[in-house]
């Protein structure tokens, strides 16, 4: 399998230069060939097989032998995800990228303990794209900026497949997926200490409803990924 990198664009030309990062990584830590076969991607679904032929301090070019664009892949996969500390954050969104998540959004919950601050952003997209390079992922997710409870509900209630995961529910998960419709499928994950009553409340009287993965309790940075392999399933993903 073809060693993946990204690129800020994939441009027209017949060579591409990589730099920065990306370049010292494959320089200096893998430690690429002169004629070695790779892929670049652009992280929103176009690719590139190439071979380098040119090998500096600093990049590397490479010369294109092969063009693509993933399709889309439908229904949208959105993962709600109450924030956490840093390195359960940081196993969570390693998670949600490698089971196929296509927009991750923070949620500061009632009982999230981390919060919210400026550079977070910047760390879930860095940890996405190691995680996406690791299991040949193309496209990247798409990693927005925090929500609030009742945003959610507005945003969600009624154009998706709202689910909520909560270890009081009566509904399987799987019984809730007999039911899907139209439109993306959004997996809320709630934090270490759970859902309080208003925040479920909430959700559910926006059309939302609330499902149980199974009779074991998940942590907060495991549960969006076992979702999400269920769901991978259940609908013929995977």
């Amino acid at each position: 399998m073809l060693t993946l990198f990204f690129v800020p664009t994939l441009g027209t030309n017949t060579t591409i230069e990589v730099t920065g990062d990306e370049a010292h990584h494959a320089i200096k830590v893998i430690r690429v060939e002169l004629g070695e076969e790779l892929l670049l991607a652009d992280g929103g679904g176009a690719w590139v097989r190439g071979s380098i032929e040119v090998i500096g301090k600093k990049s590397f070019t490479v010369a294109v032998l092969e063009r693509g664009i993933e399709t889309e892949v439908l229904p949208e996969l959105i993962v709600v995800q109450a924030l956490m500390k840093s390195e359960r954050a940081k196993e969570a969104i390693e998670l949600l990228t490698v089971a196929g998540a296509t927009t991750i959004i923070p949620w500061q919950a009632a009982r999230s303990i981390a919060k919210w601050q400026a550079g977070i952003g910047t760390k879930w997209y860095a940890t996405s794209v190691a995680a996406a390079k690791q299991s040949r992922r193309l496209t990247l997710p798409e990693i927005e900026s925090p929500i609030t409870t009742s945003q959610i509900a507005k945003r969600f209630g009624r154009e998706s497949n709202l689910l909520v995961l909560h270890e009081s529910a009566t509904i399987k998960l799987s019984d809730a997926a007999k039911e899907f419709s139209r439109g993306p499928i959004v997996l809320v994950v709630g934090p270490e200490g759970g859902l309080t009553e208003e925040e479920l409340s909430i959700l559910g009287a926006a059309g939302g409803k609330i499902v149980l993965l199974g009779s074991e309790v998940f942590r907060s940075a495991h549960a969006g990924f076992a979702a999400l392999s269920a769901v991978s399933a259940l609908i013929g993903r995977w």
